[in-house]
């Protein structure tokens, strides 16, 4: 049985570097192998427990073997911690910015663990580590610090909109980073699950706020369903990340189509965010990929 399942993960190595424009890092390597595992199982509960002990032994060994990426990592944390403490603080007599403390720091906790359980993916495409987090991470961890605000500035008439408009550009600013120093497997991932946090997170509060048409809401829901389920079929079922690139033009829809909803214009900001929401991406091509 365990023959048959390295043969399998041989097979869907050698898979996988086909779908590469360069040779796979240990990393991935070691990734693919997981989910062919994983995948040989059938994905029964044990198979799950094998692959969530192996990933925590390894995230354990990243840290160890890396340890200043990780007390940045922390600190990090502990900033970010911080700062939702005192926001939640400053807008205890405000009637517009309804902050929860709890759901905050939960929120903002599980993020930190994610980036954590992740530090052995701070590597660039030739697979060699980096010694530190970048700027473009710090950026990017911001727009993930933006999603309890979005919540909590749901009914406000300026200040959604306002922070709607602030996500869009970190959006922007961590892909210049990200350009002038290099991408990592790290902030790549990063950057495309905070994307989906933020847009879905502020379309969720623009519908409850009523400030959204209904072909507005129903289509970045669409979108942002599209974008769990193609990734994970991809990599669950032939253990390979697609290579999927966003058109910019369609961000700046989605997002601006979601800032001028929320500022009034409902019909014109659901339009846009129609026209954003149907953007297909650029390309699938395995060479654009260069993390």
């Amino acid at each position: 049985m365990r023959g048959t399942s390295d043969a399998d993960a041989d097979t869907a190595c050698a898979t996988a570097q086909r779908y590469s424009p360069r040779p796979l890092t240990e990393g991935e390597l070691w990734t693919v192998r997981a989910l062919a595992e994983l995948r040989c199982d059938r994905y029964r509960p044990h198979a799950w427990r094998a692959f969530l002990r192996s990933s925590l032994e390894r995230s354990a060994g990243a840290r160890s073997a890396r340890p200043l990426i990780a007390r940045q990592a922390r600190t990090w944390g502990a900033v970010g911690a911080g700062a939702w403490v005192w926001l939640w603080n400053l807008a205890r007599d405000s009637e517009e910015l309804v902050p929860s403390l709890s759901g905050g720091l939960l929120w903002w906790l599980l993020v930190w663990q994610m980036l954590d359980w992740h530090i052995g993916m701070a590597e660039g495409g030739n697979g060699v580590p980096r010694e530190r987090l970048a700027y473009a991470d710090a950026v990017t961890l911001s727009r993930f610090w933006l999603v309890p605000l979005v919540v909590g500035l749901r009914d406000s008439p300026k200040g959604l909109p306002s922070v709607i408009i602030l996500g869009g550009l970190t959006d922007w600013l961590d892909g210049v980073l990200a350009r002038r120093s290099g991408r990592t497997r790290l902030g790549r991932d990063l950057d495309s699950t905070a994307d989906l946090a933020f847009l879905a997170t502020s379309g969720a509060a623009a519908h409850a706020s009523g400030r959204i048409t209904s072909a507005g809401a129903w289509a970045l829901a669409a979108r942002c369903t599209l974008a769990v389920l193609v990734p994970s079929a991809a990599v669950f079922g032939r253990a390979r990340r697609p290579a999927i690139r966003a058109r910019p033009w369609g961000g700046v829809l989605r997002v601006g189509g979601l800032a001028a909803s929320t500022a009034g214009f409902r019909r014109t900001g659901g339009r846009a965010l129609v026209i954003g929401a149907a953007c297909p991406p650029r390309s699938t091509a395995s060479h654009l990929s260069r993390a």
